[in-house]
């Protein structure tokens, strides 16, 4: 599905100025400008370059096109339709334009009372459902340790982090790209307090593009990781990937089937971050946990051995051995 904001026009240009500037065809205009008639043989831009040429019905280089352009955008920009340029625009891959999300969804999400979605499963409607404070989306695939994936119809695939990731990270100091092109897993490193953490898609895709103004806002993975927090773009997915070495498959679900796996994945963090939190200090005393689920931004209280012990035991691309 292509995106409601774009545009075609037909334009014309002149390959004989020094400064090239399309200007989109107005209905009745070719009868009165001077470029459809024999009258362009004065025109100061062309004239030099006729020469004795015989003149001709119209100017020859008169050059008309056809265009595309983001009706969304306050400046209007015309892209050659021969171009790549705006082709996420003619592809389900506009839903994640930040043009787009802003016109589609102009207030910020507002979550579901707990209640309601703890309660009840997600029906066929209902796309979104909170889980103890973690958003899901059961429209998107999740994988084992944590990485959403949305395969549109036209078979094109985005990557990114889940709402539990994300909420335990609260913020990173650099998100580094570590396959950005080509047909590999798409794996990104964050890097929290000098301590990087890699995570990886345990499955293989053709990889087209990244998401690289992650690269200078970073807040945005955390403010909407399920849109503007993409990570990765692509196509071809291959949903047969083994994880690692071990022969093992890693397994994506969807739906209801998320929901119910979010609640246990939102017990297992809870247990691995209140175990963290029993161990001795250095004067052997042990600290008591009052139960619940950890804050947002747990990561950030972490020293390095904790985080690293942390991710490896949830976030690790070998959590395929946990079946979701």
């Amino acid at each position: 599905m292509r995106c409601p904001f774009l545009r075609e026009a037909q334009v014309k240009s002149c390959r004989a100025s020094s400064c090239r500037k399309m200007i989109a065809q107005v209905a009745g205009q070719s009868a009165t400008e001077r470029c459809t008639t024999p009258a362009y043989a004065e025109c100061p831009a062309a004239k030099p370059l006729i020469g004795e040429d015989a003149i001709l019905d119209q100017c020859p280089y008169l050059h008309d096109s056809l265009v595309q352009f983001c009706g969304a955008a306050s400046l209007t920009k015309y892209i050659p339709y021969s171009e790549e340029v705006l082709s996420h625009c003619g592809t389900d891959s506009h839903k994640y334009c930040e043009l787009f999300l802003a016109f589609a969804q102009p207030q910020s999400y507002q979550p579901h009372a707990p209640s309601g979605a703890s309660q009840h499963p997600a029906s066929a409607a209902e796309k979104d459902v909170n889980v103890d404070g973690i958003r899901v989306r059961t429209d998107l695939m999740y994988t084992p340790n944590h990485m959403w994936v949305d395969i549109s119809e036209d078979r094109t695939v985005h990557v990114g982090i889940d709402a539990l990731l994300a909420g335990l990270l609260g913020q990173v100091d650099q998100i580094s790209y570590i396959t950005p092109r080509g047909i590999q897993r798409p794996a990104v490193v964050f890097t929290v307090h000098g301590t990087d953490l890699p995570v990886m898609l345990p499955h293989k895709m053709s990889i087209t593009g990244v998401n690289a103004a992650l690269r200078t806002h970073p807040a945005r993975l955390f403010a909407d990781p399920y849109t503007r927090g993409w990570l990765f773009e692509g196509t071809d997915l291959e949903l047969a990937t083994s994880t690692g070495g071990t022969g093992q498959q890693s397994p994506l679900v969807s739906g209801a089937e998320a929901v119910e796996w979010m609640r246990e994945e939102l017990r297992h963090v809870s247990e691995v971050v209140h175990d963290l939190s029993h161990a001795s200090c250095s004067d052997g005393v042990v600290l008591m946990a009052d139960g619940g689920n950890p804050q947002p931004g747990v990561a950030q209280l972490l020293n390095r051995e904790e985080l690293l012990h942390l991710f490896n035991e949830l976030f690790s691309p070998l959590a395929g051995w946990r079946k979701p």
